[in-house]
């Protein structure tokens, strides 16, 4: 078969319809910034200092920050984060896929810092937000990644259960630290970092042709072989 009836066939094989979405504004932060992110401190607009973006061209990364202060573990020293509850950093999404299709969010995390006490630690969660509560891949109530106060990181991937998030709008992707506590509700002064990288929402949709259409592509398909294969053979 020479490179012209291969070409013709591969034409013809892509005419099998295949969509693809990313609906994650500015997921690798190389615009060196937030933008595209939304942030929150205790309920309220973001402090511009607990968000930031680390990093350098190629290798920007989003960074929420708790509880450092200017001399680590004296809460009498001066406070380097307005934070007193908690900051999020998150996206609304855009789930709108075709019938069929499925999401597959991803992205890299990184939970670190002076503290990672597990009694009175930052605590650091994702999690898919409807408003109300939080929820797991599967559509269950629950978090992508558990509230932890122990450091660690890597790379989530999940497919999100179509019947609870396809073409649902109200969601939003959270990245949450909140401040870690004693048992007098004060804080040890010891400050932890999240830092967030390459999040994607990606769909891909393939429409199956009717058994029909498949059919009478295939017959198509041969004719066009088959006269190439003559053309080829008279020359």
């Amino acid at each position: 078969m020479n490179n012209k009836s291969t070409g013709i066939i591969f034409a013809v094989l892509l005419s099998f319809p295949f969509f693809s979405y990313a609906t994650i504004t500015n997921g690798d932060f190389e615009t060196g910034d937030l933008t595209g992110w939304s942030t929150d401190t205790d309920f309220g607009p973001g402090s511009a200092g607990d968000f930031s973006v680390s990093g350098s061209p190629g290798s920007y990364k989003a960074r929420i920050e708790a509880d450092y202060w200017s001399t680590p573990g004296d809460t009498f020293s001066t406070p380097l984060n307005d934070v007193f509850f908690g900051n999020i950093l998150y996206q609304n999404l855009d789930t709108t896929v075709n019938s069929g299709g499925q999401l597959e969010l991803s992205f890299d995390w990184d939970f670190g810092g002076e503290d990672g006490n597990a009694f009175d630690g930052e605590i650091f969660s994702v999690g898919l937000f409807d408003g109300i509560d939080y929820y797991k891949a599967d559509g269950t109530l629950g978090f992508l990644i558990d509230p932890t106060t122990t450091y660690n990181s890597g790379t989530f991937v999940a497919t999100l259960d179509s019947s609870i998030f396809n073409n649902v709008a109200g969601w939003s992707l959270d990245f949450q630290l909140e401040v870690g506590a004693d048992f007098t509700g004060f804080s040890n002064g010891l400050g932890s970092f999240a830092e967030i990288d390459n999040v994607g929402l990606t769909g891909v949709s393939v429409q199956v042709p009717e058994p029909a259409s498949i059919t009478l592509m295939l017959i198509g398909l041969l004719g066009i072989i088959k006269a190439i294969h003559q053309k080829y053979y008279s020359c």
